[in-house]
């Protein structure tokens, strides 16, 4: 039986493998329909589940990013249609061994871990019967507003000239080029998001260390999570058509690192959600400090 770990990444280099321009359809795509939910339940998905329902929707042509597995459609008088094929999703359940070592329980002899459990979800597109199916729709809010929002909150320093986009970790700076020199405002603000990604990393935030899992690829397994980042952030903020600009280099080192980390994609992932959260989290604190 192929590892769980394996056939995700599989998915995932198979939509990175078509290059640049499949990505940003990729991106593109679900960008318009936001972060998958559970239709059945309203909860968004998170983590490495978000990347497969993406790339499903986007290969299918799905309108609506709900989704479902096969009992709760049945529970809500839905069925299956028929000969259509589930996402594999995935998550983490604790287990306890009971192989005493240095990091068992003392006390009962046993050493808690986290065993991958798979799930398996349908699009509501994939389903007869279901009532109160949401409409597609484009965004009704101003995204580029909420962008400005999320930069102002963070209180990063952002210096803007020059040609270059970067973060420097040194000096703790946002350098951005201005914005008549990006081809769309989404595209200047996807690519500020991208470098606040970089900066939600800083020792002295989140701390991202890779030690010496990623050896020399550790930089463009950084890039890997900003650029994940970066989607999961403009999908919450509805940036459509926002595309980042000169990352296309770092598809080569990706595919290296997804190849040879089965769970490279998974920890990229989720410390990327994890750096979206903390940016929103810094939001949600200004706006309530705002209101007080």
């Amino acid at each position: 039986m192929k590892d769980l770990h394996e056939e995700i990444t599989a998915q995932i280099l198979t939509a990175i493998e078509g290059g640049r321009e499949s990505l940003d359809a990729l991106w593109d795509n679900s960008l318009r329909l936001g972060i998958p939910n559970n239709h059945s339940t309203g909860k968004a998905y998170a983590g490495i589940n978000i990347l497969t329902l993406w790339n499903t929707a986007a290969r299918k042509g799905y309108e609506v990013n709900a989704w479902m597995t096969y009992k709760q459609a049945q529970e809500q008088g839905g069925q299956v249609r028929k000969g259509e094929k589930s996402t594999l999703g995935m998550f983490y359940k604790p287990i306890e061994d009971k192989n005493q070592d240095a990091d068992s329980d003392e006390e009962n002899g046993t050493r808690r871990r986290m065993m991958a459990k798979a799930f398996y979800l349908f699009n509501v597109a994939q389903i007869d019967g279901l009532e109160g199916l949401p409409e597609p729709k484009a965004p009704t809010f101003s995204p580029i507003a909420d962008a400005e929002a999320i930069i102002t909150a963070s209180g990063a320093e952002v210096r803007h000239g020059g040609t270059r986009a970067f973060y420097s970790p040194a000096m703790d700076f946002v350098q951005m080029p201005s914005l008549d020199r990006f081809q769309s405002a989404e595209n200047y603000y996807a690519t500020i998001l991208h470098e606040l990604t970089h900066w939600t990393g800083h020792k002295g935030r989140l701390a991202r260390e890779y030690g010496q899992r990623f050896g020399d690829r550790a930089y463009a397994f950084e890039e890997l999570i900003a650029e994940l980042g970066t989607a999961f952030l403009c999908a919450r903020l509805g940036l459509v058509g926002a595309t980042l600009e000169g990352h296309a280099d770092y598809i080569g080192d990706w595919l290296k690192i997804l190849g040879n980390d089965k769970r490279a994609v998974m920890t990229a992932a989720s410390q990327a959600e994890r750096a979206a959260d903390y940016l929103a989290r810094m939001l949600e604190a200004d706006t309530q400090q705002q209101a007080g």
